[in-house]
């Protein structure tokens, strides 16, 4: 089987699930050839373009960003040429401008089989952004010529009842984390990293990884967390970059907690920030199924999530050590913050990665979505059969 796959973020969440995937598949002697975009890249992203390519796969850099733009014609004609010179089985596309390009391939002769992950519709945003209306129609209409993977059933509520989606191009598949990778460390090694990464060694030190973005909304976050720290001797330890940073930089200053917050854009071993910390905070507005979220779960650390679409799945676990408010409740979250402290001054046993060995095993996630691969695209084999039979007659 020959899968060609495409994502334009070449960092966070998204690219660490692309990235794990491309793994997997090679493993399964899979061929994988990959469409990126360098716009938001990372040292990882480069490291698994040269390792397609020494497996024999090829690759092509789209150059394109996450909105729309000029550039987009450009892009579509260079993943064009990569698909007529691949000949995949399965066209597999993440996030929404992947979506959009990928998604009009047929219309150029391409017959692979589409497979889209939206990982989080824009359109589940709580409050609509200006654009909304033209990413739901795109949605809305390239839906019902593809097939889509919805991670959570926020998602595939969102799927189904606002964009109106055939059921029958739904697939639900969790996401997956590997369990042996996101594991807890002793507390001489949590003691040798905080030095490392220039944490307090000491201090309880609750941990968010995620862009300084809308959707995952760290202005509540820095102010419930202000709103604690005036109380509790805790840090906060902030993996990140984006469009907030400013406003989160004059948080901190405003509140006088430059000496509790501890900021890092990015971490090219993700791992080490989970094995670090003694909690996980995540107050996005929505989510398809945070990774980050599966991560801390299998790292066995306490969490403080926001009662949104994509979370609601976690929620409904039997955790038991988890806080949540509403999105964008500051008071809320202030609460599971010192709901989280307090309980880290009596230690309890914690089933978190009990639960993420059990129900979100990375290999069975993977092993489900090339099941998906070889489904398709035998229905799709038997549909081009029957109809050059029918055409020869």
């Amino acid at each position: 089987m020959n899968v060609l796959m495409v994502s334009e973020p070449g960092v966070d969440g998204v690219f660490r699930y692309v990235e794990g995937l491309c793994h997997f598949l090679a493993g399964q002697q899979v061929g994988v050839h990959l469409a990126y975009s360098d716009r938001r890249g990372s040292d990882r992203l480069f490291e698994l373009v040269a390792w397609i390519e020494a497996q024999g796969g090829q690759t092509v850099n789209l150059r394109t960003s996450n909105r729309p733009a000029l550039s987009d014609g450009a892009a579509f004609r260079s993943l064009l040429r990569l698909a007529r010179a691949v000949q995949p089985d399965v066209v597999h596309s993440h996030s929404s401008k992947a979506g959009f390009l990928s998604r009009l391939l047929p219309l150029f002769g391409i017959r692979a089989v589409q497979i889209y992950n939206p990982h989080a519709y824009v359109g589940m945003r709580p409050k609509a952004g200006r654009l909304d209306w033209l990413y739901n129609t795109i949605e809305r209409r390239l839906g019902r010529t593809a097939y889509t993977i919805v991670t959570s059933s926020g998602e595939k509520a969102f799927a189904l009842e606002r964009l109106k989606l055939p059921p029958a191009r739904l697939r639900l598949r969790s996401n997956g984390v590997d369990t042996d990778l996101f594991a807890p460390v002793s507390p001489e090694e949590k003691r040798r990293l905080r030095r490392r990464l220039g944490l307090p060694v000491q201090r309880s030190i609750l941990g968010f990884l995620g862009r300084s973005s809308a959707q995952k909304d760290p202005v509540t976050l820095y102010r419930a967390f202000a709103n604690v720290a005036a109380r509790k001797p805790i840090a906060l330890f902030h993996v990140g970059k984006g469009e907030l940073d400013g406003e989160l930089d004059r948080l901190v200053e405003q509140s006088g907690l430059s000496s509790r917050v501890y900021r890092c854009p990015y971490m090219s071993t993700p791992a080490d920030f989970f094995r670090a910390v003694d909690g996980f905070i995540l107050t996005s507005r929505y989510e398809g199924l945070s990774l980050a979220a599966l991560e801390a779960l299998s790292c066995n650390l306490p969490m403080i999530l926001s009662e949104a679409p994509g979370n609601f799945d976690l929620l409904k676990q039997p955790l038991s050590h988890v806080w949540s408010a509403q999105a964008g409740d500051v008071e809320g979250f202030a609460r599971g913050i010192t709901g989280w402290y307090d309980r880290l001054q009596s230690p309890s046993a914690i089933n978190h990665r009990q639960i993420a060995r059990s129900q979100y095993d990375l290999r069975e996630k993977f092993g489900s979505i090339l099941e998906l691969y070889g489904e398709l695209a035998a229905a799709v084999r038997s549909r081009h059969a029957t109809a050059v039979e029918v055409g020869a007659r």
